[in-house]
């Protein structure tokens, strides 16, 4: 008589629930999550915001200092606003909450956050999140084409400046470290004034 071999028993189906911009919303107002809380949806999964540190706290100030001048200086205050880590809508099941962006005043006729084709610069200013940012969101910026990109390095106190989306990446990418300067609507930022901490 043969005897009959025992089967290995099997794992249990795991999966992911994947989340959309309507559900997070609902989150919020079931008292899930407080309104202060800071949260991304990024590929339909919940992401918490990691706590910011004074380093990273300081530039970006740094930055809404400079960039605000600069829409004065070249009167473009009255077609951009500032954008202060606050929610883009990519699409349903991403949400992201960038650290400054300029956006188009357009964006205000739709009555939700700014879509990408709002969008002239996005800016993510990065230390513990840096290899999410590179690797996670810049491809995903790449992908609902936004225009450009800065990643603000500040381990190696350098501005990465992404170009020309195609597909999930940058097709142009420059390197600024902090003897250099960016140009940003016909005028020049000094990478140490954003540096400076």
């Amino acid at each position: 008589m043969a005897t009959k071999l025992r089967e290995k028993p099997k794992k249990p189906e795991s999966f992911k629930y994947r989340f959309k911009v309507k559900d997070l919303e609902k989150m919020y107002e079931a008292g899930i999550f407080n309104p202060e809380e800071k949260i991304e949806l990024i590929y339909g999964e919940v992401i918490r915001l990691s706590p910011i540190g004074l380093k990273h706290a300081i530039v970006v100030n740094n930055l809404v200092d400079i960039l605000s001048d600069l829409l004065k200086e070249t009167n473009l205050k009255s077609k951009y606003i500032l954008s202060v880590q606050n929610p883009v809508f990519l699409s349903q099941e991403n949400l992201v909450q960038p650290d400054v962006a300029i956006v188009s005043r357009e964006f205000a006729k739709e009555k939700q956050h700014p879509k990408p084709k709002y969008i002239e610069v996005l800016i993510e200013v990065s230390d513990t999140t840096l290899e999410k940012d590179r690797k996670i969101k810049l491809p995903l910026y790449a992908k609902y084409e936004i225009k450009q990109v800065w990643i603000v390095d500040l381990i190696q106190n350098q501005i990465e400046v992404y170009t020309k989306p195609y597909k999930d990446e940058y097709l142009n990418v420059q390197i600024f470290p902090m003897d250099k300067e960016i140009s940003i609507f016909n005028k020049n930022i000094k990478v140490k004034d954003i540096l400076d901490v």
